[in-house]
């Protein structure tokens, strides 16, 4: 990590060098920003990435920012895969969508994520991992993901702050906009079905000084689909396997999922000469309603070839699993607010938010399970296969096993309220200021989980498959690897059958199980901030300094249940602490076009909601012995103390080279940990011996990396193609979390590559754009050996997008998804062929068509 600081340096004063020497280029035949001459580029990408381009150049910290149009250029369903375009931007995918955002190797549940500012919460039930395939990118103006903060942004953010911006009538230049967009698709993997989206934006501007502006904004897209997917389990070490090591079932999957986000957000503004005044509102669900066919074959015991690949299992389990699941999310936030300045020098803002979001997730699950006998396996290739030697068990030698009932939910109310007064300092210099606010945060929380467990009966009454299994599927996995689904479930004659039947002889109920699903999960809680903050900045012309100080106090009250046999037992713990935030940040500008930064920033990561529970179970290993499993309400929050050095060259429209070094140094990671106490006591009694399993706070961790991006318009090349322009970023990161036993291990989510590059083209009435990301392996959970370990293997994403104004209102446009057709992997041990995941979800394509009037 040392050496990899010293190149960031090195690779920093390079820049600079490159940087004085360039400056004596003439750049006034380039045109479009300020102080680049005369000629203005006013529309399409070139104009938006010059606009996202100057917010980064004026911004006091490290800011990123992806705009309307560059959110909507290139074939991005949500805005997770919009921001995964920024430098340092890594995303975990969930069936074959973008979903959590890792910022510079740092866990999504660590970032800040706040809506015009405003903290946005969570409706994903026990985590504050936003997952931000909820929002819809087409009602919003843009995203900022603010990687070195200042101290009027929230403490909350290790990795960023991500900031979404909507839109208002006042950002467009027109006084009245009508904007529509309409597409539809074709599935690879699901040909009968052809995915839908569009949007809808209408307002301006009204008043004699057109002083009033309301925009109205609607989006809808349904995408319903297919994967295909191979689900190894648990690698064991096996020395006479040419892999080293096997695993103990193969699952084959065939997923039919449909995905709907219904969008709406809303602005009211008025604007008179000082003063400006707001009434906002947005509203995103996205449902999800999942058809889970599954085959699994068990086996152990294999004995092997001479070539260590192939062999025969003398042991196995064929199991035909039935999962239908619906889940929805849904985040609605109102808030209100303005700004006004008085006494020339000095201007307040002010504002207050209401947030609700919400998470329902009920789904059934039934299993039937034989056993075929021997099972041959052959492990040639990376997707291995398994099959039964004797062929697959057929409906009648299934035997029913097992049905649950699950029924989640999750509701999350948030007040808040800011204010900020900024003073001009005109006497040290023409940006100098001083800001001193104040926000409050007040959220109730709660997270409800059931999910009722029923077994088989006695013999006399229990039922095979026979006469309730579906087709057959042929799960197809890619380059020629095709499985057999066989024998699947109809989950109309299932359901029909299960009807009327639970709690009688052939479901009976498992009451310690449900019992156990029905209380662990549970908690509510109280979490209140408030904060205060006091920041200046120093603007002495081609040297600037901001430095600031936050405080943050936290109030936590949480209530979990302690399960101990039958018996459940409220358990409740309150917590407040209180955070100090300061942040220095240096600016030199040798030139217009040149900037240097250096920062230094703290910020905080709060623990995850259900690590925070008290409740858990409880259960006797005998005699004065006791074996506790709970969360841990005294967890302190992750604190990083960051480091951050960039060199950006602006050197054209729409033209910068960007290089950065960052190194964040974090404390009190948390981790899952077993200790033993002696002589201790428990819920006011005494044991012998206690043995706890607790989220813990552990030692520290550290991050080190370098980032570089890269945008042109090749506007100066002759003719057709000076409508050419690139776009390019790399990000490499090294990073550890040292533990109090197992050593040190990788941050979950932490890519140590991360880059992308984007070829686009606008000239005339044709815009078009080709883009691909590669996300690094990343670890996913760490086990309690290296070999238990999860990853997630590289992704690698091949999009395009082309579009022609037939008029100068109306856009046709194509455009392809996933075109390299690339699955998402997972992998175990840190060992890439022993793979745990491998599931395919086709390429996409959509042809469209755009009005703007």
């Amino acid at each position: 990590m040392t050496r990899l600081l010293h190149c960031s340096i090195s690779a920093v004063a390079l820049v600079a060098g490159t940087t004085a020497h360039a400056q004596s280029a003439d750049l006034s035949n380039d045109g479009g920003a300020a102080g680049y001459g005369n000629e203005i580029v006013v529309s399409g990408q070139r104009a938006q990435q010059q606009r996202s381009i100057e917010e980064k150049r004026l911004s006091l910290g490290v800011v990123d920012v992806t705009a309307a149009d560059d959110i909507g250029q290139l074939p991005d369903k949500n805005v997770a895969e919009a921001v995964e375009r920024l430098p340092g931007v890594g995303v975990q995918y969930d069936q074959g969508e973008g979903r959590y955002v890792a910022v510079r190797g740092v866990p999504s549940s660590l970032n800040g994520y706040t809506l015009n500012g405003f903290e946005i919460g969570n409706p994903d039930g026990n985590t504050r991992a936003l997952p931000l395939d909820i929002v819809s990118g087409q009602l919003l103006n843009r995203v900022e993901v603010a990687k070195v903060k200042t101290a009027d942004l929230t403490g909350q953010g290790i990795g960023a702050t991500v900031n979404l911006v909507t839109q208002t009538a006042f950002d467009f230049d027109r006084p009245f906009v009508v904007q529509a967009n309409a597409q539809v698709g074709y599935q690879e993997l699901r040909k009968g079905s052809q995915p839908i989206r569009g949007d809808v934006t209408v307002g301006g501007r009204f008043g004699a000084d057109e002083q009033f502006g309301i925009l109205l904004g609607a989006s809808y897209s349904d995408r319903t689909y297919t994967s295909y997917g191979i689900y190894p389990d648990e690698w064991a070490l096996d020395e006479n396997a040419a892999r080293g090591a096997v695993p103990i079932n193969i699952k084959y999957t065939d997923y039919r999922l449909k995905r709907e986000r219904i969008g709406a957000a809303g602005s009211l503004d008025w604007r008179s000469g000082t003063t400006e005044l707001y009434f906002r509102g947005v509203y995103s669900r996205f449902t999800e309603d999942e058809y889970r066919q599954r085959l699994r074959l068990d086996f152990s015991d294999i004995a092997w070839d001479a070539n260590g690949l192939t062999g025969l299992a003398s042991t196995s389990e064929q199991r035909s699993d039935l999962r239908t699941e619906y889940k929805e999310k849904s985040i609605l936030s109102f808030m209100a607010g303005g700004s006004t300045e008085f006494g020339n020098d000095w201007k307040l803002d002010f504002g207050a938010a209401r947030t609700r979001n919400e998470v329902i997730e009920p789904n059934e699950l039934w299993q039937f399970r034989g056993n075929p006998g021997a099972v041959a396996v052959d492990f040639t290739d990376k997707l291995f296969s398994a099959v039964p030697s004797g062929g697959y068990l057929p409906p009648s030698a299934l035997g029913f096993r097992q049905y649950t009932a699950q029924d989640e939910n999750g509701l999350e109310k948030t007040w808040q309220f800011r204010a900020d007064l900024t003073g001009k300092l005109p006497s040290i210099g023409e940006n100098s200021f001083v800001k001193f606010g104040a926000n409050a945060r007040w959220t109730d929380k709660s997270f409800d989980s059931a999910n009722a467990v029923y077994t088989r009966g006695t013999a006399a009454n229990r039922f095979t498959l026979d006469g309730l299994a579906g087709e057959d599927v042929t799960v197809k996995l890619g380059n020629g690897h095709d499985y057999f689904l066989s024998p699947a479930i109809d989950e109309n004659l299932i359901r029909a059958y299960t009807e009327g039947r639970l709690g009688g002889p052939q479901f009976v109920l498992d009451t310690a199980t449900s019992l156990a699903n029905d209380t662990l999960g549970d908690f509510s809680l109280d979490e209140n901030v408030f904060a205060g903050y006091g920041m200046v900045n120093l603007d002495f012309g081609s040297i600037a300094v901001t430095g600031g100080l936050r405080v943050e106090r936290t109030e936590l009250g949480i209530t979990g249940y302690l399960l101990e046999g039958d018996t459940v037992t409220p358990s409740s713990a309150e917590r407040s602490y209180t955070d100090w935030l300061p942040s220095l940040i240096l600016r030199v500008r040798p030139s217009e076009d040149t900037v240097f930064r250096v920062a230094y920033s703290r910020s905080v990561g709060r623990p995850q909601y259900s690590d925070l529970s008290p409740g858990g179970e409880v259960s006797s290993e005998g005699d004065g012995e006791l074996n506790v499993n709970t969360g841990n309400p005294a967890l302190k929050p992750y604190v990083a103390d960051a480091l951050d050095m960039t060199a950006e060259w602006y050197f054209a429209p729409g033209g910068l080279l960007s290089l950065g070094a960052f190194a964040k140094f974090i404390r009190n990671p948390i981790f899952v940990q077993s200790y033993t106490i002696d002589d201790g006591s428990f819920g006011g009694i005494d044991y012998d011996r206690i043995n706890f399993s607790q989220t813990q706070n552990a030692q520290k961790g550290d991050i080190v990396g370098l980032e570089a991006s890269y945008q042109q318009q090749f506007s100066f090349l002759p003719g057709l193609l000076s409508g050419l322009g690139v776009n390019l970023n790399l990000t490499l990161i090294d990073g550890s979390l040292r533990l109090p036993v197992g050593g040190s291990v990788g941050f979950p989510e932490q890519s140590k590559l991360l880059w992308g590059a984007q070829l686009f083209y606008q000239k005339g009435p044709l815009e078009a754009s080709v883009a691909y990301h590669h996300t690094g392996r990343a670890l996913i959970t760490a086990g309690d050996t290296r070999l238990t370990d999860s990853l997630n293997d590289d992704l690698r994403r091949l999009d395009a997008k082309i579009g022609i104004d037939v008029t100068p209102n109306l856009r046709v446009f194509a455009e392809g998804q996933n075109l390299t057709d690339e699955p998402t992997r997972q992998y175990q041990g840190g060992v890439r062929d022993w793979v745990s995941q491998n599931e395919r979800y086709g390429r996409t394509f959509y042809i469209g068509a755009s009005v703007k009037m």
